[in-house]
């Protein structure tokens, strides 16, 4: 009897069968390493969309905010505030630092700042303030842009 020819066919079929198994691995880990670098790349637009989102959302609430600030302190020296108009603008006055401490431009904030300085009379004020709407809307224009 030749076992050769009895034990030959088993060699194959257990060659092939790691030979199917090694495949199916390498095959696994190409898709695995595939999965992750979708997830990461997915991860990052997702964290640069909400950046972006936030950015957005922190100056039209930076614009509200000095738009309140600027009313509050133009009003006329007999002239008086709703409560409810001085309860908007001072949540709008604690939030405004919040939502400039969120900028990424840092000369962005700290020209919000340097208005929030103060300034010698209302048409200065007013003056600056259109300047500074104007920079803080082609910021936004710009992050609309990017989309």
């Amino acid at each position: 009897m030749e076992w050769w020819k009895t034990i030959a066919p088993l060699v194959g079929v257990v060659l092939g069968s790691l030979g199917t198994l090694l495949g199916q691995k390498l095959s696994d880990s190409r898709t695995l390493r595939r999965d992750r670098l979708l997830a990461k790349e997915e991860a990052k637009e997702r964290l640069a969309a909400e950046r972006t989102a936030l950015q957005r959302e922190s100056i039209m609430e930076i614009q509200h905010a000095l738009e309140a600030r600027m009313a509050v302190n133009s009003v006329p020296s007999g002239g008086r505030l709703s409560d409810q108009f001085r309860e908007v603008s001072t949540q709008s006055a604690l939030n405004l630092y919040a939502h400039i401490a969120r900028l990424e431009d840092r000369e962005l904030a700290a020209s919000v700042q340097e208005w929030l300085g103060g300034h010698p009379n209302a048409a200065a004020a007013r003056t600056a303030l259109d300047a500074l709407q104007d920079r803080l809307s082609q910021h936004l224009r710009a992050l609309y842009a990017d989309r």
